[in-house]
């Protein structure tokens, strides 16, 4: 299924005066395709034009119309707009699941894969991370800029994809062999000097476990109409509550039973984390999204006359994102000291969110 990127802005005449098109052996394709949560492949053009204002290639049998590059997120410097847009984009094959992985609050993730994968990325929705295995628990990354040196991308193309796939919550990106894939090469008439492709499973909503486990220390006393602290316990997109709700557990029955809701969708559901018996979990539910790029996270949490009240910053995909066309069900869930059963979630300005 296709996804849509923000709409091409109008051609400026200044870019398009003066430009005629280089012969054939002359243009450059680059392709990305990708799997999993996203099936698309996306096709960069590159070429020089002359005197001209326009010209155009074939590109797995359609004639295409290449002009000047627009204005885009995915617009790289040496390309030629298509259609009207930066890229050329078609729907990619349906591919079975490559890749399972989870990452706990110490930032470090297990991984189990299928054959084929060759690098793994890791975004919590601002910056990306690679892994640096692919497989096994524990595995640690390292920072990097976009989808650096992800398959054959170029430096730009990876700068300019990884941005369009932030703003959509934590997902991962795995670099698979091109050549596994099902979808082939598109033929390209005039013949291009330079035909790369890269081959990417994309995974959303990467679930966060606690780092602890079922281990857990004595909690303190909040301190009566102040500021409480908090840790994460887990958050996901995919829960079996589909309308907004705020639940909580002071036992270890009731832990079992919130986590079971927020694991509702998914396999392999971790440990309950253990209850000290003066501890409290909170778990958010946004309720149903209709496409990925939806989050919550707790920013603050306070309390006053008994009330407990939870902040918490709300995530939506972002202008010019390659958003994962799937149903979505965020979530998040905290761990306080103290036992509470009134709970208020508010946004950053104060207002109520359910």
């Amino acid at each position: 299924m296709n996804k849509t990127l923000t709409a091409a802005l109008a051609l400026s005449a200044a870019l398009l005066s003066g430009c005629s098109m280089t012969g054939s052996g002359q243009l450059r394709v680059h392709e990305a395709l990708l799997y999993g949560g996203t099936q698309e492949r996306i096709a960069w053009i590159y070429g020089n034009m002359g005197s001209g204002t326009a010209s155009s290639v074939k590109l797995g049998g359609a004639a295409l119309d290449l002009r000047a590059q627009v204005q885009d997120r995915l617009a790289v410097p040496g390309t030629l707009s298509v259609n009207g847009k930066a890229t050329y984009r078609l729907p990619t094959s349906a591919l079975p699941p490559k890749l399972s992985l989870v990452r706990d609050t110490a930032g470090l993730f297990d991984v189990n894969f299928s054959h084929g994968v060759q690098a793994i990325y890791y975004t919590d929705g601002r910056t990306w991370t690679r892994l640096n295995g692919t497989s096994g628990r524990g595995v640690r990354g390292t920072g990097v800029t976009g989808l650096r040196d992800a398959g054959r991308l170029t430096v730009d193309e990876a700068e300019a994809l990884g941005s369009a796939l932030l703003g959509q919550g934590p997902l991962a990106v795995a670099v698979l062999n091109e050549g596994e894939v099902p979808d082939g090469p598109l033929t390209v008439e005039p013949a291009p000097s330079e035909y790369r492709r890269t081959a990417l499973y994309v995974l959303p909503g990467i679930l966060t476990v606690s780092a602890l486990g079922g281990v857990t220390s004595p909690a303190p006393t909040p301190t009566p109409g102040g500021r409480v602290s908090f840790s994460q316990v887990a958050s996901g997109t995919n829960a079996s509550v589909t309308e907004a709700d705020v639940q909580v557990a002071t036992t270890q029955a009731a832990a079992r039973a919130l986590l079971g809701l927020a694991y509702g969708r998914q396999t392999g559901i971790p440990s309950v984390p253990t209850l000290s018996g003066n501890e409290t979990l909170v778990g958010v539910f946004l309720g149903q999204r209709s496409t990925g790029g939806y989050s919550v996270g707790v920013t603050d949490v306070s309390a006053q006359g008994g009330i407990l009240t939870v902040t918490v910053s709300l995530q939506a995909p972002g202008a010019g994102s390659i958003t994962t066309q799937a149903l979505t069900t965020p979530w998040t869930v905290i761990r306080v000291p103290g036992i509470y059963r009134d709970v208020r979630v508010v946004d950053p300005q104060g207002r109520p969110v359910r």
